[in-house]
């Protein structure tokens, strides 16, 4: 399966004739006849211009608009794909670019320019858009005093520095002489309708300064749609119109397997779970995630209901609903664990308790507090009398979690795999877990429905040549997407050698897929696989060593045009990973780390290392 997409020629025309016709003309010709040939194909040819007679007139400076976005997953694409629309709608002649791609030297160039990018993790910018956040904050940016500018921030507000790289690029920009044409907007987990409502401020206050212009309607766009015809030729495929499931719109898909993978005495709890799809028209690609949307245990309700003091049923509103306080917290709001942003709100309901508020303005402070704390936890500590509306509106959404997917859609059609890890601890004199690992290891039994959608990927994708080899790394569940990687490349015979590394504590209890991973071996489909059981000897073994043992290795196939993935946990082993790869080249080029920085760089930039890590 591949997201790109082809253009079948009329019998008589090919690619040579095209370019035939089209030699000689100018670039406003060419842009001409694409809207001579839109118009004919919507059949309203005869309103257009005659040739001869058209006039190009270059656009003003206050009716173009260049969008930045920077995205590690494809959200911010996403976002500003949807600015774009609406900025076109306005009749503004878009340019929309990937920070990844795009010269910091056009910067200076700018009058008016919109910024989406994400935040990963605690303040990081994402891969593509490291580049241009250096220069910006670099003292080689350039004074931009005649630049409009507005920012859009994504982020989550699980994490600390929630939208930190967005807020850099707003202050910045500002700092270097830039005019907001409106305040920055940061968007938690669910963007596209904060999204929206920005694109209608920002394209309000351009409005002022525009003329009135038509809508765009000439442009080519990635988005097309297709009209339903009368009559349909022999032969021809005809398009179902597709149910969208997304957060608002779930999927309910039923569980028809549940393994455990762990053997007996492991000190780890992993599942495969699959679930069918059949009937929805859900399509994936190796690579996407499956957002999972979980339900709060009954045990953990009733603790925080009784250290809240409340009635479980209490009458709530939610958007618009009226629920009981125990549904509300069963299925809407979010217990497991605590934000920043419902610390804050609490702060305010609870003024008896200055403590809190020493929390918070105390950035060292705050991680150790909020780290393995649920709001049963806060209500015990920081008591205060509060109805159940009041609980409702300081707690947060209960959101989704993303899990890779661990399949391919070609080797099982109408079904989607997952490996989930269950997720508890002990703190603060209680035992916890992981609100959507627990409710699929727990909850879940073979014949209930989840809600789930799909969430893309646009970047952590296999190549798109097949003849192109991959090194996929990853420890426990990070193991998932490369199950789903192997499986799709054998059901489309490529011809690119594949190399697993896969980490866990034990052989005998941990090797997860194993039986898998040696059909595999033994059909070709997995060139090589190398194996690090950390606990199974008494110097720990991690798979950067694996990669290092074998670094002339790893250092050929990424000469040679090879793809490195990572997926797992972010701040130990991806990061570990990182630094082996760093030593590889240096040491297999014969160069110094300053080479090797800037190898890895590039391969980043090339997106071929890429990192799908939690």
């Amino acid at each position: 399966m591949s997201s790109s997409s082809s253009i079948t020629l009329p019998i008589g025309f090919d690619e040579a004739t095209l370019q035939q016709l089209a030699t000689g003309l100018s670039d406003q010709q060419l842009l001409w006849l694409s809207g001579y040939f839109y118009g004919r194909a919507a059949g309203d040819a005869g309103s257009l211009p005659a040739p001869q007679t058209a006039a190009v007139t270059a656009p003003a400076a206050n009716n173009t608009l260049t969008i930045l976005f920077g995205s590690q997953t494809g959200n911010s694409k996403k976002a500003a794909g949807l600015v774009a629309d609406a900025a076109r709608q306005h009749g503004l002649q878009v340019a929309v670019r990937d920070m990844n791609d795009y010269p910091t030297k056009e910067l200076k160039n700018e009058r008016q320019l919109l910024v989406v990018v994400s935040t990963q993790g605690e303040g990081d910018p994402p891969i593509a858009a490291e580049e241009l956040h250096q220069f910006l904050l670099s003292n080689r940016a350039p004074k931009l005093p005649e630049l409009r500018y507005a920012v859009l921030a994504l982020g989550d507000k699980s994490y600390l520095q929630f939208c930190q790289t967005g807020f850099e690029f707003d202050q910045r920009l500002a700092e270097l002489g830039a005019k907001r044409l409106t305040e920055r907007v940061d968007c938690d987990v669910e963007f596209e309708a904060e999204t929206k409502r920005w694109a209608g401020q920002v394209l309000e206050v351009i409005a002022q300064a525009v003329p009135a212009a038509a809508p765009v309607t000439n442009q080519v766009s990635a988005k097309v749609t297709l009209t339903p015809q009368p009559q349909v030729a022999a032969g021809a495929v005809e398009l179902e119109e597709r149910v969208e499931y997304t957060s608002h719109n779930p999927f309910a898909a039923e569980l028809l397997e549940k393994i455990q993978l762990n053997g007996r005495g492991s000190t780890k709890e992993t599942y495969h779970l699959e679930f069918s799809l059949a009937g929805s028209g859900i399509q994936y690609e190796a690579g996407d995630a499956l957002m999972v949307q979980p339900v709060n245990q009954t045990e953990l309700v009733r603790e925080v209901v009784q250290a809240g003091r409340l009635d479980a049923g209490a009458p709530v509103q939610l958007n618009g609903i009226e629920l009981d306080l125990q549904s509300a917290l069963t299925e809407r709001l979010e217990i497991s664990v605590l934000t920043r942003d419902v610390l804050e709100r609490y702060a305010v309901v609870s003024p008896q308790h200055p403590r809190l508020r020493e929390i918070l303005a105390d950035k060292a402070q705050l991680p150790a507090y909020l780290y393995g704390r649920d709001v049963a936890d806060l209500l015990r500590e920081f008591p205060v009398e509060l109805s159940a509306q009041h609980l409702a509106a300081v707690l947060r959404p209960l959101p989704a979690r993303a899990y890779s997917i661990a399949s391919s859609l070609l080797a099982h059609s109408e079904e989607v795999h997952l490996t989930v890890g269950a997720v508890r601890y002990d703190a603060h004199g209680r035992r916890k877990h992981g609100v959507c690992s627990a409710y699929q290891a727990d909850l879940l039994t073979v014949g209930d429905a989840a809600r789930v959608w799909v969430d893309r990927n646009e970047y952590f994708k296999l190549p798109q040549n097949s003849a192109a080899d991959i090194i996929m790394v990853g420890a426990g569940t990070g193991v998932a997407p490369f199950r789903a990687f192997v499986e799709e490349r054998a059901e489309t015979n490529a011809s690119g050698r594949n190399w697993l590394v896969f980490g866990n504590p034990h052989f005998t209890t941990d090797f997860l897929y194993q039986t898998e991973w040696q059909q595999h071996l033994k059909h070709g489909t997995l060139d090589r696989l190398d194996v690090a059981f950390s606990r199974d000897q008494q110097e720990k073994l991690y798979i950067q060593h694996r990669l290092l043992q074998q670094s002339r290795r790893v250092y050929d196939q990424l000469e040679n045009g090879g793809y490195f993935y990572v997926c797992g946990d972010k701040n130990r082993m991806a990061a570990d990973v990182r630094q082996a790869l760093l030593t590889i080249v240096a040491q297999e080029s014969g160069r110094d780390a300053e080479y090797a920085a800037e190898y890895v760089k590039q391969l980043r930039k090339q997106r071929r290392y890429l990192e799908d890590v939690y």
